[in-house]
């Protein structure tokens, strides 16, 4: 029960702090944009004893126009085995800053992640409690100033027994760390979504993100559709 309280109220503080900023600057709000997009992704994982590595790659279109192109390669490794992990990820990006315009980016994060089980039942299901708080720094290339922030995700993933279909509903803060907005946050993400289990090797998630644009006039909304194939060798 502790348990379960304290899941629901990190659910809360990650929903407070998103409101608290789109309160803030409401009064100066035009009515929001809204958009479509859709994220496809292709990531090869592999698992050793001591650590984890990943390579993805990942396109999302935004309307009629692609919005990124992604590649990343993920490390990470037990700190407590199945409950608390180290991560450090890179990426290079190919990303839309305006319409029909692009930019070469470089990111990297640093962080920790974990998982919590809620509760379990005898058949073998349950609820889990994941999480991930992240720093992250984005540097456009010819740019020597990069811009920062920290990233928290939590997400609730549902075990079905004997099924194959794992749901999951979740949430990720953006915060910005420097430059002139420092301190204030700069989007929210909502997903829903189900992971269909092939097998051990192979998965297959799909997932609807609601997105919200805090910092843009007027407000933006976006509505993100996803499809990924996870492959662990």
């Amino acid at each position: 029960m502790k348990k379960h309280i304290l899941a629901t109220l990190a659910l809360l503080t990650v929903a407070l702090c998103g409101h608290a900023n789109e309160t803030e600057s409401n009064a100066q709000s035009e009515s929001p944009e809204y958009h479509i997009g859709t994220m496809w992704d292709l990531s090869i994982g592999k698992d050793w004893k001591f650590l984890r590595a990943t390579i993805q790659q990942s396109v999302f279109t935004i309307d009629t126009e692609m919005e990124r192109a992604m590649s990343i390669l993920s490390l990470d490794a037990p700190i407590v085995k199945n409950h608390l992990r180290v991560n450090a990820l890179g990426f290079y990006l190919y990303y839309r800053t305006a319409p029909g315009q692009y930019s070469h980016l470089l990111r990297y994060h640093a962080g920790l992640s974990g998982a919590t089980p809620l509760f379990k039942t005898a058949q073998g299901g349950g609820i889990t409690f994941t999480w991930a708080e992240r720093f992250e720094s984005t540097y456009v290339v010819g740019n020597e100033v990069p811009t920062n922030k920290l990233r928290t995700r939590i997400r609730i993933v549902g075990n079905i027994p004997q099924s194959k279909f794992q749901p999951f509903i979740g949430s990720e803060f953006f915060l910005i760390l420097n430059k002139a907005n420092a301190g204030r946050g700069e989007r929210l993400w909502y997903d829903i979504g189900v992971t269909y289990v092939i097998d051990k090797n192979n998965k297959i998630e799909l997932l609807v993100r609601e997105e919200q644009l805090m910092l843009t006039t007027p407000k933006q909304w976006n509505t993100n559709i996803g499809f990924a194939y996870k492959v662990t060798l």
